[in-house]
């Protein structure tokens, strides 16, 4: 067998041993964050909810939530420590954001937007952060006009 061929099947098969060396169902600090697939549609004006959650299913009211721009210190809002960080969050989110915590035992978390800007356009990131370890994922949100065409 040759060397390149022999190496690369060593370092596969040491990451398939590492796998079973790990405890069923992983690490209890693992998870992964899962948004929506498909983009989020807002009318100017209105309010709308970035929703996002964990798999497998865990109470998130303790760990780190954020959800920010193309940034991570372009925070659009926080919810550290059980409560709302406002030190971090950009001037044009303060006082249009909130947390919807119906769900927050059962692995899932949504911002909700009030008032929508036309700025308000554009990907967001939604992190979850429990210990060391967080995961992220993205979401679009698109912001239509809010005339209404009648027939």
């Amino acid at each position: 067998m040759e060397d390149c061929c022999r190496g690369f099947l060593l370092s596969h098969l040491s990451y398939l041993l590492l796998l079973f060396q790990l405890p069923a169902g992983g690490s209890a600090e693992e998870f992964i964050v899962i948004g929506p697939s498909e983009p989020i549609v807002a009318v100017l004006g209105g309010d709308i909810t970035l929703p996002c959650r964990v798999s497998p299913v865990m109470d998130v009211e303790n760990m780190e939530l954020r959800w920010f721009r193309s940034k991570f210190s372009e925070a659009v809002f926080i919810y550290q420590n059980q409560r709302e960080q406002r030190e971090e969050q950009l001037a044009q989110y303060r006082g249009r954001t909130s947390l919807v915590k119906d769900f927050l035992t059962q692995g899932e978390a949504a911002v909700r937007i009030h008032n929508v800007q036309a700025f308000d356009n554009g990907l967001y990131t939604c992190f979850f952060r429990k210990g060391i370890f967080y995961e992220e994922a993205g979401l679009e949100l698109k912001v239509a006009g809010g005339l209404l065409m009648y027939i």
